[in-house]
């Protein structure tokens, strides 16, 4: 685990960022804010921010958003995919669609 590992993990056990994380919860209505289903204990108040710098900055709490696990996991797959060609969402959606109408 690099310096930068142990700051994210020390400030993620800090009581400043467990009622901020509680904050939001109540602020989303304990909702993954993607799929709008029920937050589970797996839940992760994701930053928005992915800087190192602005890990802690709790000053803008825009950007950050509750996402269950899978979805959290899922938009840190896609994010790069998105950064490097935006019509990968476009890709996505067709298969998805494709799959919603063959499986209906």
């Amino acid at each position: 685990m690099n310096i930068n590992q142990k700051l994210k993990r020390n400030f993620r056990s800090s009581k400043t960022w467990k009622d901020f994380r509680h904050l939001k919860y109540v602020e989303q209505g304990g909702k993954c804010y993607i799929s709008q289903k029920k937050l589970y204990k797996t839940a992760n108040l994701h930053h928005i921010d992915t800087s190192t710098e602005h890990y802690q900055d709790l000053s803008k709490p825009e950007n950050f958003v509750y996402l269950n696990k899978k979805m959290h996991d899922t938009v840190h797959i896609l994010f790069p995919l998105y950064v490097a060609d935006e019509s990968v969402l476009d890709r996505l959606k067709e298969v998805l669609d494709r799959m919603k109408e063959l499986n209906k």
